[in-house]
């Protein structure tokens, strides 16, 4: 298996590649500017109002109103995003997945990007020696 997919005989995080993205100069300021944010979890979100900023704010998440409004409640854990936005970001990540592995075994795919890709629930490569389920 790891002679097929490859990434699995690698060192799995790259010092060199971690930032790569930043110096390629293909962002938008804005959007590297938000990423970030994110990264040092400095988002506008309730929880930063209240306890970064000092404003008189409620600190609760705008969805729930349960718990703290911080950036992995809004990422992993607000019950009003996992019903329906935590699956589709499984769901998107998981046909990624998928359409890189047919084409590493040599699939004839629909689709030419990833993101326009729809996993079927059986996969055979063009000689038949490999069947994804």
């Amino acid at each position: 298996m790891a002679s097929i997919l490859g990434w699995m005989d690698i060192q799995l995080i790259s010092e060199e590649d971690t930032f790569l993205w930043l110096s390629m100069g293909d962002l938008e300021g804005e959007t590297e500017g938000e990423i970030i944010a994110v990264q040092d979890q400095a988002l506008q979100t309730e929880y930063h109002a209240t306890k970064i900023l000092r404003t008189e704010t409620d600190s609760k998440c705008r969805l729930c109103k349960q718990f703290d409004e911080t950036v992995e409640h809004i990422i992993s854990a607000c019950p009003i995003l996992s019903k329906e936005q935590y699956v589709r970001r499984y769901d998107r990540v998981c046909a990624q997945l998928h359409f890189n592995i047919c084409k590493v075994i040599g699939v004839k795919l629909d689709n030419e990007q990833w993101y326009d890709h729809l996993p079927k629930p059986v996969e055979t490569n063009r000689e038949g020696k490999v069947t994804i389920l």
